[in-house]
């Protein structure tokens, strides 16, 4: 009996499953199939009511309310997939098949009192909505601009307007004097068949015809017909004029006075830099200040800002300067990605659960034996018979592993390419590789091992650690071609090494290189 033969049918482990959830993805079929596969686990579904009842207070109140958001949670963990629906939730502007966004987060939710406050808050403060993923929208060019700059880039796209700061603030003029249609006709005129759309970020129409056009619409503020410099050095604006203006234009844009700024990944973008910390520090300041309760920034973060957290070895001491700006936090367990994926993907049939049942009963003490952790404060190396039988192949410990995994490989490389987290699970089960079959081919019984997460993260892991994947290539080709043994030993402590914060111990590279139900002690080799 194979592997594949446990699952329950519905869950096709071979359906198409987004890499990662994306901002940018905003197409009604794509959104649809995303929220369709959307879990909210009991846990994210006490943060959705936790956050929508801080938000209903400000809202109802306004004034000087707290207005900083920071979700944490594992790279992989859903943070951009509970940002982004919860934004779109906000839209009433945002339809799929004709239906609004919201009706589909409140299908997924469970509880009657979650989707009626879900309901009640996006009707009752209706807010228009700028999401900003700093992964993939810094400013081309640009080395780590600040988080208010790309920002104020983001919020020029999201309306409209030219990305070059003096041609934006021109269209701006033009458009607060009414006189939008006559620059689209001189445009038309100059350039036959161009529109506005086509030449507002075109450096070279820029430089051509929009100094002659501002001179014969504006005489006296341009005396000349070069007297228009689309040139932005020594273009200066404070900070808070500068968010004072993005709360304006969203909210002139979108006729709402609520708004919701999302920022993706923002505590990996600023990391340790001092500058970058003290510029979020001011943004999150400065919108609590001027947008009077109703301007929000959410911003998504792997580390959390409290010191005694598993994601130590990620979080910055820096970033603990940013809590009072960001009092309402949010963290995504990383134990509920070991239901989602069991809910999404690793469900068995009836037939299945009996299968592994009867297999747990057998080996199920001999397995936690040799597969217990030293010193495992942050990985769940224990398991019950029900928690094997949804999660197998793997182990519990495999999510933790694999999240933490992710996460370092997302600190080294800022996520970049990088997989979710059941992503690599389905990979792991459909993918064979090195001549070996799929997992979901091998005969049950078959268990995965942590140098299953090592072959899969191959190429992340080169990224990432190239002079670590050097030493275990030189391990497994040269040293000890022929023996599997050496190799797995190689691949596991170099996950180990990788992670930080599990012992490098005999007892852990055995724990982790079992790869049976039926298990007996593995002796190690001596490596020279």
């Amino acid at each position: 009996m194979t592997i594949r033969s446990l699952f329950d049918p519905s869950k096709d482990i071979y359906r198409t499953i987004e890499k990662v959830i994306t901002y940018g993805a905003s197409q009604e079929g794509r959104l649809k199939a995303e929220i369709s596969e959307y879990v909210v686990t009991e846990s994210i579904e006490e943060q959705f009511r936790k956050l929508l009842d801080r938000m209903q207070l400000a809202m109802e109140s306004g004034g000087e309310n707290e207005v900083g958001v920071w979700v944490s949670g594992f790279y992989g963990s859903g943070k951009s997939s509970f940002t982004k629906y919860l934004g779109l939730a906000f839209d009433d502007q945002r339809t799929i098949d004709g239906t609004p966004f919201i009706k589909y987060l409140q299908d997924r939710l469970h509880k009657p009192q979650t989707k009626a406050l879900l309901s009640t808050v996006a009707q009752r403060f209706p807010a228009a909505v700028v999401m900003l993923d700093l992964a993939s929208e810094m400013l081309a060019g640009a080395t780590m601009e600040d988080v208010s700059t790309v920002l104020y880039f983001k919020v020029l796209q999201w309306a409209g307007y030219s990305r070059n700061l003096k041609v934006a603030a021109f269209e701006r003029m033009v458009e607060k004097d009414g006189r939008t249609p006559e620059l689209h006709e001189r445009i038309a005129q100059a350039l036959p068949g161009a529109t506005w759309a086509r030449v507002q970020n075109n450096p070279l129409a820029i430089d051509g015809l929009i100094p002659k056009i501002a001179y014969e619409m504006y005489p006296a503020l341009f005396p000349e017909a070069k007297s228009f410099s689309s040139s932005t050095e020594g273009f200066f604006q404070f900070e808070d004029q500068r968010v004072q203006e993005m709360i304006d234009i969203v909210r002139e844009k979108s006729g709402k006075q609520n708004i919701i700024f999302i920022v993706d990944e923002v505590g990996q973008y600023v990391a340790s830099r001092d500058n970058l910390i003290l510029n979020l520090d001011g943004l999150a300041k400065n919108l609590k200040r001027l947008g009077d309760g109703k301007a929000w920034i959410i911003s998504t973060a792997q580390q959390t800002l409290t010191e005694d957290d598993p994601r130590a070895a990620l979080n910055s001491d820096k970033l603990y300067k940013l809590k009072d700006r960001f009092p309402i936090q949010i963290d995504l367990e990383s134990s509920d990605i070991k239901e989602i994926c069991y809910r999404r993907l690793l469900g068995k049939s009836p037939a299945g659960e009996t299968e592994l049942g009867e297999l747990f009963d057998a080996h199920g003490q001999a397995l936690r034996h040799n597969t217990k952790l030293q010193d495992a404060k942050y990985y769940d190396a224990d398991f019950s018979k029900e928690s094997f039988t949804n999660l197998y192949p793997f182990l519990p410990a495999h999510f933790d592993i694999l999240l933490h995994l992710l996460g370092a490989l997302a600190k080294s490389t800022g996520g970049i390419g990088l997989r979710s987290a059941i992503k690599v699970i389905q990979d792991i089960l459909i993918e064979g590789g090195e001549g070996k079959p799929a997992i979901s081919e091998q005969q049950v019984g078959w268990l995965a091992t942590t140098v299953t997460l090592y072959d899969a993260l191959d190429k992340d892991i080169g990224r990432a650690f190239a002079s670590l994947q050097v030493a275990v290539e030189k391990a497994t080709k040269v040293r000890f071609p022929h023996s599997a043994l050496h190799q797995e030993v190689a691949k596991t402590g170099a996950v180990l090494q990788i992670l930080g914060n599990l012992p490098i111990s005999r007892q852990n590279i055995t724990s982790l290189m079992h790869g049976s139900i039926a298990c007996i002690e593995i002796e190690l080799p001596p490596i020279k």
